[in-house]
């Protein structure tokens, strides 16, 4: 600007006040602030792609324009309401993946202390990831974006999601010694199957009553649990137990019980020692004994 440095504070000062200009803020008689508005090619309702390219390219422009700027005006930075949703967005996106990824490695951690398999373990995940993976892509079929709501139900979808599963776990695991998978995955099927369908009908019917609601919060709860019961009936009633019945093991346990015996064998040999040397030291002191006598 054609103004002399050192006249530079106090002529934009003055100038701010007699336009009424907000975007020049000053304290005492220095200019702190400058406030230059511009026009954003994404918009807060874009999708998150178009956002984040957006975010990018003016980022990395600000970046590039600071370090060739001089130290006092090297400071430069952008902010925007759009922006700020899709920080939101970028937050919300992470704890859904954060989320299942918990969800997951929880499930695991607990479907192999109680099956005590880890065959069984990786079936119930790979059960599970098509239960989270079919639900998804249903609602993203259906227009749906993640936001507030949706976030607050893909959580809710990660648990419901490992209920049916975890119950055909256990029972495919409860017969003892080594019997036919064939064999365990009728039992499972017969033991537990009514139950599963009973309660897959059940939720099935309270979220359908759920879809005529006014409340968009219970809409979309309905439509997530119901999809998500479906799902989870599928891959649990088809994909776990096709798997079950075609390789799965005969011994469940197998590796566990090995390594249980494999610890209580040992812990049971040194018991046996230590008692040895104290029998041993009883009978010396004994010898001695009579000796003195």
């Amino acid at each position: 600007m054609p103004v002399d440095e050192n006249n530079f504070d106090a002529c934009i000062i003055a100038w701010s006040q007699a336009t009424n200009e907000m975007n020049i803020l000053a304290k005492g008689s220095k200019v702190e602030v400058v406030t230059i508005p511009f026009t954003s090619r994404a918009s807060f309702d874009d999708p998150f792609d178009v956002l984040e390219g957006e975010w990018n390219t003016v980022d990395n422009w600000f970046s590039k324009q600071n370090a060739g700027a001089p130290s006092t005006v090297n400071g430069a930075f952008f902010s925007s309401a759009d922006f700020w949703w899709y920080d939101t967005n970028t937050s919300m996106l992470s704890t859904a993946y954060g989320s299942a990824a918990i969800a997951l490695s929880a499930a695991a951690i607990v479907i192999l202390l109680s099956s005590r398999s880890l065959v069984l373990t990786f079936f119930c995940i790979v059960a599970i990831a098509y239960v989270l993976t079919s639900v998804t892509a249903s609602l993203v079929g259906l227009g749906w974006t993640l936001g507030f709501l949706e976030s607050i139900c893909f959580a809710i979808l990660i648990g419901v999601s490992v209920d049916f599963v975890v119950h055909f776990t256990h029972a495919y695991a409860l017969l003892p010694g080594d019997t036919n998978r064939s064999i365990r995955t009728k039992y499972a099927l017969i033991h537990m199957g009514p139950s599963i369908l009973a309660a897959a009908v059940t939720t099935i019917s309270s979220a359908t009553i759920m879809l005529f609601t006014i409340v968009i919060f219970f809409q979309k709860f309905a439509l997530i649990l119901f999809l998500t019961v479906i799902q989870a009936s599928v891959g649990s009633f088809i994909v776990f137990l096709t798997m079950a019945d075609c390789v799965g093991p005969n011994e469940p346990t197998y590796l566990a019980d090995k390594l249980s015996e494999a610890v209580c064998s040992t812990k049971s040999g040194q018991d046996e020692s230590g008692q040895t040397g104290n029998i041993g030291k009883s009978e010396k002191s004994s010898e001695s004994d009579e000796f003195h006598a």
